[in-house]
């Protein structure tokens, strides 16, 4: 009898145990699920910060480069090379708004010299705003911004020389919605310095995106924020 008791006891307990499992906990678990599965509503604070970034998506991870296309032998740290490269896109955002977008630049370019002008950062220098190119011969790396009108100059030094410079700053532009952005880099002879050369500036990479040395020159922009106007 004693035995009986036992086992119908425990068939109580277990039975018991599963109708809280079922009754109670089950739907706590699903609660919890579903809860850290629903995403927070974005603000619009959010919303506008994802769509400024949008915007300007066609600078971010912008790769460009001036590579050798031939040896030149009478000046051996030298190459030749085209004289234009370019890309070119169309900006997003709302019509009628100005964005200033600060970009993450990367650069291993010759230097060239940019007459009057600005300088935003003394810090870095090479950067200008406005201004023209006196030294039509070396290569000049810019943004031309088609509104508001303006060039962004990338390689300004005061004075120039068979060195390549690795420089790597942040600095921002400014762009309309809808306007025609252009990267390009001009040089008026077929000759640049070349950064696949020996010598202590040679050499160089761009840690996270070229992690060998390039013979040429190159470029690469990244969107650190955007923000409206």
């Amino acid at each position: 009898m004693t035995h009986l008791i036992a086992m119908l006891a425990a068939r109580f307990q277990i039975g018991w145990k599963q109708a809280f499992l079922q009754g109670t906990l089950l739907p706590l678990c699903l609660a919890v699920f579903v809860c850290s599965q629903a995403k927070a509503p974005q603000t619009a604070a959010q919303a506008q910060s994802r769509d400024a970034l949008q915007a300007a998506a066609g600078f971010d991870k912008l790769f460009l480069r001036d590579p050798c296309t031939g040896q030149n032998p009478s000046q051996p740290d030298t190459c030749i090379h085209d004289q234009a490269h370019e890309k070119s896109f169309a900006f997003g955002g709302k019509s009628g708004t100005i964005y200033d977008v600060t970009l993450r630049i990367r650069g291993i370019f010759e230097p060239t010299t940019i007459m009057d002008g600005d300088t935003p950062n003394p810090s870095h220098p090479f950067f200008k705003i406005g201004g023209r190119a006196s030294t039509p011969d070396w290569s000049q790396w810019r943004i031309e911004i088609s509104e508001p009108k303006q060039t962004y100059w990338l390689n300004h030094y005061p004075s120039v020389g068979h060195t390549i410079y690795k420089e790597d700053f942040e600095a921002t532009v400014s762009v309309a919605a809808g306007a025609t952005v252009v990267i390009r880099v001009t040089d008026g002879n077929d000759r640049e310095i070349d950064n696949s050369k020996g010598g202590p500036d040679r050499q160089q990479i761009l840690a996270g995106v070229v992690d060998h040395p390039l013979d040429g020159q190159m470029l690469r922009l990244d969107v650190v924020r955007v923000k409206a106007k």
